[in-house]
């Protein structure tokens, strides 16, 4: 009995720990690259998103919605990004 209870603090201790390893391996775009974007997306943002709120992923979202209408430049922007985040991952 002692020992399973053993066995659940020490995996209770450890399940925090595995959280904390996938957020630092989780690709964060350099600020190049979210200049970048902001730069080749703004007269898009403007058009179409231009009263979302800045909220985490909203722009993101506005802009997935709207894939079809973006602007080639903004639509290569976010492909590099893309590749870049998918190369980050694998």
């Amino acid at each position: 009995m002692q020992l399973k209870s053993y066995g659940l603090a020490l995996a209770l201790a450890v399940l925090p720990l595995t959280t904390l390893a996938q957020d630092a391996t989780t690709p964060k775009a350099t600020p190049e690259q979210r200049e970048k974007m902001r730069a080749a997306c703004a007269t898009d943002v403007q058009k179409f998103c231009a009263n979302i709120e800045r909220a985490k992923g909203a722009m993101r979202t506005c802009l997935e919605a709207h894939q079809t209408q973006l602007s080639d430049s903004c639509k290569a922007a976010r492909a590099e990004r893309a590749a870049a985040r998918a190369k980050d991952k694998g």
